[in-house]
């Protein structure tokens, strides 16, 4: 309906038929309302006609339907430059901050401040004011207008606001000040409750933290921290919500408490089964293994907690300090590859696919990364070598095939490229990739010389010359 009725009414405006094109879109604005073009086409009309009101209405109301209508605000400016300078300073700060002058936005949304004395527009050119600030890094002036606004009104969403910016700054302190002041405002929100409960727990308070708890888990968790076992066990068995991933877990620190380490275990066990990726798991599985000096335990548990945190850097030092405990085992190997694959580090990789390979032979991640190596250094005999061993151990791998056959074709072993690109070819799906290298494969001619191939390429022998 939208597109008919604005195609009808921007004939009547070419016609300069003004006041039965107005009248149209007027009747149109319940059902077009929250329609950015009708809005703009008919705030326009009303400017031509100097309809002034009537255009700052519809103004006003496409900058809500599209935050980032530029000419809204454009226009806008015009309409309150004379008549309301508290909203002229807003929105030239907005319109500032879509064509990403936000520093400039500043010194606006505090001129705005000072030409009003609603309470309402107050807080809410503070709160503008503050998001500024954040943008440009200024925390601490963002914090401040965040207080200012506490004065004035207390809301709810700016004591999690503060909490939050204080907990990342690292200054737990300030953010538990702040939600003391949010609870005792609003006594009856338990997440503000609980959220001041968990920060007591980081500071190691259990009893402040069993004072602002609210649930069941908290209450449990505040009394494992303070040694009261029993009575968190009881807890714990009283709770309903048996699929919370919380429940295992606590009852996996319980046993930790009493030394049950078996039971610990199997706990621990089903929190990972539920939240298999959650950090937590693997830091707890760390702190079994330290209790029972399994060194290497330790390391490699807490190098999977900092993967799944993502912190790679911390995960490979822990792996690397795990290998270091037990050379023997491979799981610490694997890890500390994967890492070295995402990060490029071939060196490291090459002695930890070696490695691999002296523990479990026939690892086809080690032998494909050996050859993979071995190739990108146009090491093309040494890359064949565990090539041959993969397509040995994974008979149906094709792109082995492909890669088999790249390296012979490098050493100018027609015949030995020509029938790895076949068997490639006989066992991979259909695709564009295979179809080239059939067409590749049937214009391979084969060499009969007696040398059968095995003359080293022009790359071979650069490469041979330079490691003299």
């Amino acid at each position: 309906m939208s597109n008919g009725v604005l195609i009808q009414a921007q004939m009547l405006i070419d016609e300069e038929q003004y006041d039965r094109a107005y009248e149209m879109l007027e009747k149109a604005y319940e059902k077009l309302k929250n329609d950015a073009e009708y809005l703009e086409k008919i705030a326009l009309l009303a400017k031509t006609m100097e309809k002034t009101e009537e255009a700052a209405k519809y103004w006003e109301e496409l900058v809500v339907v599209n935050p980032n209508a530029l000419v809204g605000y454009a226009e806008l400016l015009d309409v309150y430059e004379n008549t309301n300078k508290y909203k002229y300073y807003i929105t030239r700060a907005k319109y500032k901050i879509l064509n990403e002058k936000v520093t400039q936005s500043i010194d606006d949304y505090k001129k705005a401040i000072n030409n009003t004395q609603d309470e309402v527009e107050i807080v809410n050119a503070r709160f503008l004011l503050a998001k500024a600030y954040e943008h440009v890094g200024k925390t601490q002036n963002a914090i401040d207008e965040y207080y200012a606004i506490l004065e004035q009104k207390s809301d709810m969403a700016i004591y999690y606001k503060l909490a939050d910016m204080y907990a990342e700054m690292g200054d737990r302190i300030s953010a538990i000040n702040v939600l003391e002041r949010g609870v005792k405002a609003f006594p009856q929100v338990n997440e503000l409750a609980e959220y001041l409960s968990a920060l007591y727990l980081k500071e190691e308070q259990p009893e402040k933290a069993l004072e602002y708890s609210r649930n069941s888990f908290s209450k449990a968790k505040a009394l494992l921290v303070k040694g009261d076992n029993e009575e968190a066990l009881q807890v714990l068995n009283s709770i309903e919500d048996k699929q919370n991933a919380n429940l295992p877990a606590l009852y996996a620190e319980y046993y930790f408490n009493k030394k049950d380490w078996e039971k610990c275990s199997e706990y621990i066990e089903q929190f990972k089964a539920i939240a298999p990726q959650n950090p937590l798991v693997y830091q707890m599985k760390a702190l079994v293994c330290d209790a029972n000096d399994d060194l290497y335990g330790y390391h490699f548990n807490m190098g999977k907690c900092y993967s799944y945190k993502q912190d790679y850097e911390l995960a490979l030092a822990e792996y690397l300090n795990a290998h270091r405990h037990d050379a023997k085992q491979s799981g610490a190997v694997k890890e500390i590859i994967k890492i070295n694959e995402a990060s490029g580090d071939k060196t490291s990789l090459m002695e930890f696919y070696e490695k691999l390979v002296r523990q479990e032979p026939d690892n086809p991640i080690a032998l494909k990364g050996l050859g993979d190596v071995y190739a990108d250094m146009y090491e093309f005999r040494n890359a064949l070598e565990y090539y041959e061993k993969l397509v040995k151990v994974d008979s149906n791998n094709y792109e082995a095939y492909n890669k088999l056959g790249l390296c012979y074709e490098k050493i100018k072993n027609t015949k030995k490229a020509k029938e790895c690109y076949e068997i490639c070819i006989s066992k991979a799906p259909l695709s564009p990739d295979i179809e080239k290298l059939k067409e590749k494969v049937e214009k391979m001619v084969v060499s009969d010389s007696p040398a059968g191939g095995e003359e080293d390429g022009l790359i071979d022998k650069i490469m041979k010359f330079f490691k003299k």
